[in-house]
């Protein structure tokens, strides 16, 4: 693919409206078509409205007489851009990204289904994280999981921490100064703050 492919033409890729479709960083190439031959589904670059703003890059939803409705594939499902064709630079056709080869960017019918999929299990992850949350904050699982976890006491020019073992592999650290606990999941569940004080 990469030896038919117009590299001159691209964007990088920053933001969120697009995450799981590319990544920060990913650099996006384009080919200038035609509007008459955009579809629903293809993701295309266009210009920001305001002076000197980053160029955009969004999935089309719906092909107007004079535009084109757009939608970041990440984005709430009511978040919807019109761009007039002469905003529009070009259709997306393809992706690099740091270390790995060329892929094609999914258009058309496909890339409908592929956005609505990113949207959904969008939600899920909402969800999923809301009742991890949830769990972590009844602390229930401390009920019949207590792991054996061991603290060691490392003091350092800058402040004095403590790293969480089990099994001989690091779960987290806890800065008792600063008051801040990182853990590994699942072993958030079972060890907390109580009153500022860590509790294994």
């Amino acid at each position: 693919m990469s030896g038919s492919l117009d590299t001159s033409l691209f964007r990088f890729y920053h933001g969120r409206s697009m995450r799981f479709t590319f990544r920060p960083g990913d650099c996006i190439y384009f080919k200038t078509d035609s509007v008459s031959d955009l579809a629903a589904g293809d993701v295309i670059v266009f210009s920001s409205e305001d002076a000197g703003g980053v160029d955009i890059i969004h999935r089309i939803v719906e092909v107007g007489s004079s535009f084109v409705l757009t939608h970041g594939d990440n984005n709430p499902s009511d978040q919807i851009e019109n761009v007039a064709f002469s905003r529009v630079l070009g259709k997306a056709v393809a992706y690099k990204r740091k270390g790995k080869p060329v892929k094609p960017v999914t258009g058309g019918f496909c890339g409908r289904v592929r956005a609505v999929v990113i949207s959904k299990s969008g939600v899920c992850r909402v969800v999923a994280r809301w009742g991890w949350a949830g769990l972590r904050w009844s602390r229930v699982v401390r009920l019949f999981w207590r792991p054996s976890i061991e603290t060691m006491h490392v003091e350092t020019d800058a402040d004095s921490v403590v790293r969480l073992v089990c099994n001989d592999k690091s779960i987290g650290k806890w800065c008792s100064s600063r008051k801040i606990l990182v853990l590994i999941k699942p072993y958030d569940l079972v060890v907390f703050l109580k009153n500022g004080e860590l509790q294994l």
